[in-house]
């Protein structure tokens, strides 16, 4: 009977001992991953800082080759409260949410309309897991690629369901400039949405 009760002993601390290294090293590679996710996304920014110095009128997007990864930006999202500082890209790919914000849909940036960006809540750093720490009057800062920057203030947060998009139409007031943060939530079951309005 002892002899069995060692033997289950020993089996739970190998199985604890294989734990932690299985989540050490989850760790590890979480954290090599967003270090090198916020190098790429730094040197975009670089590059978008680079086409706003030039002021070039109308132009609402630009390709930015990175590290001989091409992508197409369309401007820069700021939001001093929560930390994030990251370009948003056109392409609405996987490999474009793990880099960086994409726009959903909607208008140009800062223009009228609603337009929805989006982003992964995952990990830490960028991504938009702290929005749901936004609250009314919050403000966000998106500049475009004309220099322009426009800052948004919150006035909705909420979660919904993966099958409601409402978030993402066009508001009845024309002259409304409009920004939707879309995440989704743990698991992704069902997604968290910050609108915010240019006043």
């Amino acid at each position: 009977m002892k002899k069995h009760l060692d033997m289950i002993v020993n089996v739970i601390i190998v199985l604890i001992v294989v734990g932690l290294y299985i989540a050490v090293a989850m760790f590890i590679y979480n954290d090599f991953r967003e270090r090198k996710r916020k190098e790429l996304a730094k040197g975009i920014i670089d590059k978008v800082d680079e086409v706003i110095e030039e002021k070039v009128p109308d132009q609402t997007e630009v390709k930015v080759n990175y590290n001989g990864i091409k992508y197409t930006v369309l401007g820069k999202i700021t939001i001093k409260k929560i930390g994030i500082y990251q370009p948003i890209l056109k392409e609405n790919t996987k490999d474009s949410y793990n880099t960086a914000l994409v726009k959903m849909s909607g208008p140009n940036l800062n223009s009228y309309g609603n337009v929805a960006i989006g982003g992964h809540n995952f990990m830490k750093g960028n991504y938009f897991i702290k929005i749901k720490n936004l609250v009314k009057n919050d403000v966000i800062t998106i500049t475009d690629l004309s220099g322009t920057s426009v800052n948004y203030y919150v006035y909705e947060y909420k979660v919904t369901s993966i099958e409601d998009a409402s978030y993402l139409s066009q508001p009845k007031d024309k002259n409304a400039k409009i920004v939707t943060l879309v995440t989704c939530t743990v698991g992704g079951k069902e997604r968290y949405y910050v609108k915010a309005i240019a006043k």
